[in-house]
């Protein structure tokens, strides 16, 4: 019981550095996106990030070799196995500069070829992508190499540092968003030179952090093939559905610039910095999960597992939802106060990410207890099936002439069923009890999205829109959906443990 509670504060700890990391980039990253969307242009954004996504397409691998480096370290190190640790961490620092060697091979021949000749690009902006073209590829590569630092820090649950890095590189990207204002020369260009620096800086440091201070951070050049045998299986099922992520990610981005050009790319691109500042709220919860979740699997504690499992999902879709109820009843005016210019497409865009980001709240918890268990060859190939489905039935249907919404409908309907899939199928791994599941988990989602909606729908309709009363109707809604989720979302438990944990808080001040 003592070991549980430990863990929750570790958590509870590494959750609120995560969280001060994630308002201040959110804040940064919102406000950075409007001043490069302004200075670059609609046509200049759009054509960055399509350029990036395919570029990002040749490294699509890298979060299965993350995910597969802090497992395989987390195992270790759970076990005090300090030698097992050194000898994962240098396996993996060659294994990765070989493969970026390898897909700057690939980038150069291939990559280069798609940008000059199929991506929807204007013909003075040719050289420009192709420049950003070349940053992007060498800062991905960067980043590759980098997996293993990064791990260490995740690993070795030190989310302070992990905060103050993510705070400079958010400033940082702030500079260069108003550099590129001032600069004389071609401005897309700018923009990913300095982008590129901000990444070496950044890798930089954290190499340097974990050479400094974690013993098993030694780099020698070894070849274990024993080594590479056992943790091949985990990579390469790893690799596969990675795979789908990146054709579903990047391979959709690049289709809606063959059908509709850079424009919708650029109202895309807005749509995902929307997302992904609200998303940041759950990446950094479970970032200060997904070990313990690892860690109670390889200790053998099932019952802090599917415990730790039921609150993740839970916790994590109210805290979501309590961000995006707001956003979808004014969502507008949200991008009219972000932006000077908002692109055709962006609300709607918005709307359905944000619908598909929920959806997807019920896999966070079971990828990494997927990791842990190790048997990827029964659990990556039905996800991917379904998942891969998302761009043929994308092809099909923009061949047919319809919207450039029509890609995230859908996406929402392909990951409502994905969901289902995975649950099954990590059911037959740590046996919970879907009754419990039904009752401790979706039935609360069911009552809070119920009430908190009905609520939110006649406040919208009784307050004017003008710009007071969206603020207004903003706060009242959030409040309100805090309420609901007080009421009808937690246990008296769980009340019960809050009131005491800020109590405590509050005293010691």
């Amino acid at each position: 019981m003592s070991n549980l509670s430990s863990n929750n504060k570790r958590i509870a700890k590494n959750t609120l550095f995560l969280y001060v990391r994630m308002l201040f980039l959110m804040f940064i990253s919102l406000y950075t996106s409007r001043v490069v969307l302004d200075k670059l242009g609609v046509e200049d954004f759009g054509i960055f990030n399509v350029v990036g996504g395919l570029a990002a397409m040749f490294t699509f691998f890298s979060s299965s070799l993350s995910n597969a480096t802090q497992r395989f370290l987390n195992i270790e190190l759970g076990q005090n196995n300090l030698n097992g640790a050194k000898k994962v961490f240098s396996q993996y620092f060659l294994f990765y500069c070989i493969i970026a060697i390898v897909v700057i091979v690939a980038a150069e021949t291939i990559g280069l070829w798609f940008v000059w000749n199929k991506l929807v690009i204007p013909p003075d902006r040719v050289v420009a992508a192709v420049c950003v073209y070349q940053f992007t590829v060498l800062s991905l590569c960067v980043t590759l190499i980098g997996i293993v630092f990064n791990s260490e820090i995740v690993v070795h649950e030190n989310m302070r540092i992990y905060s103050y890095v993510g705070i400079f590189e958010g400033v940082a990207k702030l500079a260069v968003a108003f550099l590129i204002s001032v600069s004389p020369f071609d401005r897309l260009i700018v923009y990913g030179l300095l982008l590129l620096i901000t990444t070496l800086t950044v890798q930089g440091y954290y190499a340097y952090y974990g050479l400094k201070h974690y013993d098993e951070c030694q780099i020698r050049f070894i070849w274990d093939r024993a080594l590479l045998k056992k943790t091949s299986s985990i990579v390469g099922w790893n690799m596969i559905s990675t795979a789908v992520e990146a054709v579903n990610d990047s391979g959709v981005n690049v289709l809606l610039n063959i059908f509709f050009g850079p424009t919708v790319n650029a109202a895309r691109a807005v749509s995902y910095q929307v997302s992904s500042a609200v998303n940041s709220f759950i990446v950094n919860f479970f970032t200060a999960v997904r070990p313990q979740l690892m860690k109670s699997y390889a200790n053998g504690d099932r019952e802090s597992l599917i415990k730790l499992f039921f609150n993740s999902t839970k916790f994590s879709f109210m805290l979501l939802w309590v961000l995006c109820l707001p956003i979808f009843f004014s969502i507008n005016t949200i991008l009219h106060m972000w932006l000077t210019e908002v692109p055709e497409y962006t609300n709607t865009f918005t709307l359905w990410i944000l619908a598909c980001s929920l959806v997807i709240v019920f896999n966070n918890p079971v990828w990494p207890i997927a990791l842990a268990i190790g048997d990827l060859k029964r659990y990556v190939p039905y996800e991917s099936c379904v998942s891969l489905m998302i761009f043929p039935l994308s092809y099909v249907a923009l061949r047919s002439g319809c919207s450039p919404v029509i890609i995230f409908v859908i996406m929402f309907g392909v990951k409502c069923c994905y969901v289902v899939v995975v649950l099954t199928i990590i059911n037959r791994y740590i046996h919970f009890s879907g009754y419990k599941y039904l009752r401790n988990v979706i039935l609360p989602i069911v009552k809070v999205v119920s009430a908190s909606s009905f609520i939110a729908y006649g406040l919208s309709k009784i307050l004017p829109t003008t710009l007071p009363y969206i603020i207004l109707l903003i706060f009242l809604i959030v409040s309100l959906a805090l309420a609901v989720i007080w009421i009808l979302g937690i246990t008296h438990r769980q009340r019960g443990y809050l009131i005491t944990f800020l109590k405590s808080k509050l005293s010691k001040k």
